[in-house]
């Protein structure tokens, strides 16, 4: 009965994080072509409608929205967006949010190699894995320390949130490792195996 039972469990825990994440995907299809279908409704004929034109429709038009998105006319119209989005106290804070978390780990940010650090606090030979979200703390509101300090933000493990430490530097130790893996190791409780695999298949940068 135990052979069988931790056969089971072997199987079962293999099975589940493909099962998830191919659940998750499929939620995620499902929705996108729910809510571009009823939109591509209101001016296509439904006799025309294709299962899974709605899913195509918004991958081309993210695609086109990547190649022009560097131009002037798209930067002003952003711009103007962005703009008008100032001006609703709600919805500004939540966009901002999104957006500055959204150019962190974008492709683009040439910083993000060593953005993953290491802080040792005094007294302590205990080590926390974070991430720098500021180099530097000026421009901040008067009354914070802003000399030699930087602000790290310390993900927390099996969900989503966390907290932000305005540090000083000398505490900190750049770590050489990749933001995406960094989040995938903090989220996962730094579990053996899962994230290390995951980098001899894909690369230290997936």
């Amino acid at each position: 009965m135990r052979h069988v039972t931790k056969t089971f469990l072997k199987g079962l825990l293999t099975l589940l994080p493909l099962i998830l994440s191919v659940y998750a995907i499929f939620w995620l299809l499902g929705w996108v072509e729910s809510f571009s279908r009823s939109t591509l409704l209101a001016f296509w004929p439904e006799f025309l409608y294709v299962p899974g034109m709605g899913v195509i429709l918004v991958f081309f038009l993210i695609y086109m929205f990547g190649t022009v998105v560097d131009q002037p006319m798209t930067k002003w119209v952003v711009g103007r967006l962005e703009a008008a989005l100032g001006h609703v106290p709600l919805i500004k804070s939540v966009y901002m949010a999104i957006k500055d978390f959204a150019g962190f780990l974008s492709p683009g940010n040439k910083e993000r190699a060593d953005r993953v650090v290491v802080v040792r606090f005094p007294g302590s030979e205990a080590e926390v894995v974070g991430l720098v979200t500021r180099d530097s703390l000026e421009g901040l509101a008067e009354g914070i320390d802003k000399e030699a300090r930087m602000a790290v933000y310390f993900p927390m493990s099996y969900q989503i949130g966390g907290y932000t430490l305005f540090i000083p530097k000398a505490w900190v130790k750049p770590v050489k490792m990749g933001v995406e893996e960094g989040m995938r190791s903090v989220l996962t409780a730094w579990l053996p195996g899962g994230a290390e695999r995951l980098r001899s298949q894909v690369g230290p940068e997936a």
